[in-house]
């Protein structure tokens, strides 16, 4: 129980210490929508996805269970929500800072650099398509 509370703790402050930084992507989030009806600054200036365009939209899909689409429309999702249980795990609950995280981090950036290059040789997704 109280690794649980000590965790508890932990989140809190870590959310205090992030409230203005949360409240910018809010209001930017709420700004871009509401003008461009998109959240991607590579989109909107571009009009091209960006390399983690459909992130989102995949790990929502991967948590409601559409495994397939998920990965479909975003392979390295898989490896993104991998980092983040070994992150809240071991920040929150085990209370250390393995240098594991940092290497896999790198990893996904790279992957997720390789793959959107890829995607540029042989075409993206209608999903993730500019839509005005």
């Amino acid at each position: 129980m109280e690794v649980i509370r000590k965790g508890l703790k932990r989140l809190r402050e870590d959310l205090y210490g992030l409230r203005y930084a949360l409240l910018g992507i809010a209001v930017y989030y709420a700004a871009v929508h509401l003008v461009f009806g998109q959240f991607c600054p590579v989109m909107i200036v571009l009009h091209l996805p960006c390399p983690g365009c459909g992130m989102t939209r995949a790990f929502v899909l991967a948590l409601t269970g559409r495994l397939k689409e998920a990965w479909k429309l975003q392979p390295l999702v898989y490896g993104w929500i991998l980092l983040a249980v070994l992150f809240v795990v071991n920040r929150y609950v085990l209370d250390r800072k393995p240098a594991v995280l940092t290497g896999l981090l790198i990893a996904l950036l790279l992957g997720t650099l390789f793959f959107y290059i890829y995607r540029i040789g042989t075409g993206f997704p209608p999903e993730l398509q500019w839509q005005p």
